[in-house]
Order: structure tokens, then C-alpha cells, then sequence
């Protein structure tokens, strides 16, 4: 038993990866700290498979057991965030069987994402740069004398260079995090701080259109300020993004309103573990069948406004992968010209 003991430590010190060891009927018997992190403290002594459900593995485990078969199993999970894995499953000690599970989300996240790349690539800039053809085309034939032609059509031309860039540098920056999706950020960040600053970044572009940021903190005084586990820099898109959509979209003269509060559980019930931003504008209300769509890339409510505000209509799908990244909550509601999209992050509980 000892000897046991010191070859599982020993492979638990060689693979960084979760590993487990069950008996023939797929009862755990020891695991390692990655393994209870990624499927809970609770499989301790307990059938695998009410934690770990795939078809072929009872079979995997038989031929373990009777043959001394090594198997190799494809496994999805399915939660917020997908993450893929390879479970390798092979014969240890006095009948019992090892399982080794190998993350790789990263590996088939990158070849997926760089399919889905090309794809938009091709897709989107095909309108773009057919007008810029056309008007080459133009300009070097029947209007290569006609000054007026030649400043509209150079100044249209801008435009569809800029808007070119725009998607491009929107699909890096959404391929970047979707990436690390399944990666959630470690850092403790003052929420408050990240807000007041993107507010700060906009507060001009706001008064141009005369419109007013009010921010509400609802935040509980005697917690101090929300801390999350976050990326700043990601976090600051975020809450850019949003209020910078408000400005695009919200009526001139309007008010902006920024609230942060405790936020609530999927209960709808108040939680001192979770910290809420609430950006709301005054605007023309969005129908119900557009609202669980606009975080896909590219779906926009009304596409040549969208164009002419510089939309990408890839905004909100990064920001619904960082939320997702930051193992938080995005929610839209839009009521009688009343546009509330709601972030709602776990925090960082003081002891």
C-alpha cells in the first residue's frame, strides 16, 4: 500500500494534470488536487460517473480491468464556459484503474478560432474591398479628371479602409479572448476604479452629444469597494464598450446611468458575493426577438446605422467573452426606451 501510495504521488508530481485512481467498478479511491478542482472534493469515494458522464466509460474501465487496455476518451463539458478534455484511462495496481485527464481546450480552441477567423475574414471585408475595387476601377478610368468625384470617392474609400480595420483589429482582439476563455483571471482588482476610469476616457465624447454619465454606488459601505478577480485592461473593454454603446445609441441630451451594487444569483436574490454594473440609456427600445441575439459577432438590430456609428457588430460578443471569462453574468433588458445591460462579477470575499 505504501508502494502505491508513493507511485501516485509520484505521478501526480510528473503530470500536471488531474489524476484519479478507481477500483473496477469506477468507485474513487484516491485523486489529486487538480482533479477535485476541476470535478469538485465530492468525487472522493464515490462513482465517477455520476461526475464525469460519457458513453464508452464503463466500457473504458472493463477493458482496463480485464484486458490491460489502455483507452483514449474525447470528453466535453458543457458549462459557461466549454472545455474539452482527454481522459486516458489504463491499468494500475491490484485491479484498480488510473485516469489521467488532459485540458485540451487551448489546443482545439486555437484551430477552431483560426477556422472561424478565416471565415469572418473572407465573409466580412468582401463588401468592403469590393468597393474600394470599384472605386480604384473608377477613379483610373472614366472619373481620372473629375476633381469632385475624386475627393468623394478618396474620402468613401477612407471610410471602408477604416471600417476594414476596425473588424479586423475586433476579430484579434475577440479571438484573443476567446482563447483564454476557459482561463479565469487571477488578479484582485478595485471594480469601482476600473469603472471611474472608462467613465473618465468618455465623459467628453458623452458631452458632445449632451449627454450626462450619472454614476450610483449602491455598493455596501461597510464592504469598502468590490474587488473581483479580473484583467483591467479586459474588465476596462468592458465597461468601455457598454458605455460607449449607450453614447452611440441613446438619445442626444439623454442621461447615461451607471449603478454598481451587490449583485443577485441566478435566484434573482441578493448576494454580498457578487458586485453588479448597471449601464442604462434612453433610447429606442430593442424587441425582445433582437435582445438574446445581439452578443452574436456581427448581429446588428439595424445595420446601416450600425455601419455608420463604426459599429463592427463585433463589440458585444467580446464583451460577452470576457464576462464569461471572468466566470460572470451578462444580461440585457430593454423596456420603454429604457436599455439596461447588467455585468454581474464574484468577488473577492475578505476574510
Amino acid at each position: 500500500m505504501v508502494q502505491q501510495t508513493d507511485r501516485f504521488d509520484s505521478l501526480s508530481e510528473l503530470f500536471n494534470e488531474a489524476i484519479i485512481i478507481v477500483d473496477r467498478t469506477g468507485v474513487v479511491e484516491r485523486s489529486n488536487a487538480k482533479a477535485f478542482e476541476l470535478l469538485g472534493a465530492h468525487i472522493a469515494h464515490r462513482p465517477l460517473d455520476n461526475f464525469l458522464r460519457h458513453p464508452d466509460f464503463q466500457d473504458a474501465l472493463d477493458a482496463a480491468s480485464t484486458n490491460g487496455k489502455i483507452t483514449d476518451l474525447n470528453y466535453t463539458r458543457m458549462g459557461q464556459v466549454r472545455r474539452d478534455f482527454k481522459i486516458r484511462i489504463a491499468p494500475f495496481d491490484d485491479g484498480q484503474i488510473i485516469l489521467i485527464i488532459f485540458d485540451i481546450t487551448m489546443e482545439l480552441s486555437v484551430e477552431r478560432i483560426q477556422s472561424e477567423f478565416v471565415a469572418n475574414v473572407s465573409h466580412e471585408l468582401r463588401s468592403p474591398l469590393t468597393a474600394l475595387t470599384g472605386f480604384i476601377e473608377t477613379l483610373q478610368t472614366s472619373a481620372k479628371e473629375d476633381v469632385d468625384a475624386r475627393e468623394r470617392f478618396l474620402g468613401i474609400m477612407q471610410s471602408e479602409a477604416d471600417r476594414m480595420q476596425r473588424l479586423i483589429d475586433g476579430l484579434l482582439s475577440l479571438s484573443r479572448v476567446e482563447a483564454e476563455e476557459h482561463r479565469p483571471p487571477r488578479d484582485a482588482l478595485d471594480l469601482m476604479k476600473v469603472v471611474e476610469d472608462a467613465i473618465a476616457a468618455l465623459r467628453f465624447r458623452a458631452s458632445s452629444n449632451d449627454m450626462e454619465i450619472v454614476v450610483t454606488n449602491d455598493w455596501p459601505e461597510v464592504d469598502g469597494v468590490p474587488v473581483v478577480n479580473g484583467d483591467a485592461d479586459e474588465l476596462s473593454e468592458v465597461i468601455h464598450n457598454l458605455i460607449d454603446n449607450a453614447i452611440k445609441y441613446g438619445h442626444d441630451g439623454s442621461e447615461i446611468a451607471v449603478r454598481i451594487s451587490t449583485g443577485r444569483g441566478v435566484d434573482q436574490k441578493f448576494r454580498p458575493d457578487l458586485a453588479r454594473v448597471q449601464i442604462i440609456n434612453q433610447g429606442d427600445t430593442i424587441g425582445e426577438e433582437h435582445l438574446s441575439r445581439l452578443t452574436e459577432r456581427f448581429y446588428r438590430v439595424d445595420k446601416g446605422r450600425s455601419r455608420n456609428m463604426g459599429g463592427s457588430g463585433l463589440g458585444l460578443a467580446i464583451v460577452k467573452h470576457i464576462v464569461n471569462r471572468h466566470r460572470g453574468r451578462l444580461r440585457i433588458t430593454s423596456n420603454d426606451g429604457e436599455t439596461c445591460f447588467s455585468i454581474t462579477l464574484p468577488c473577492v470575499m475578505r476574510s
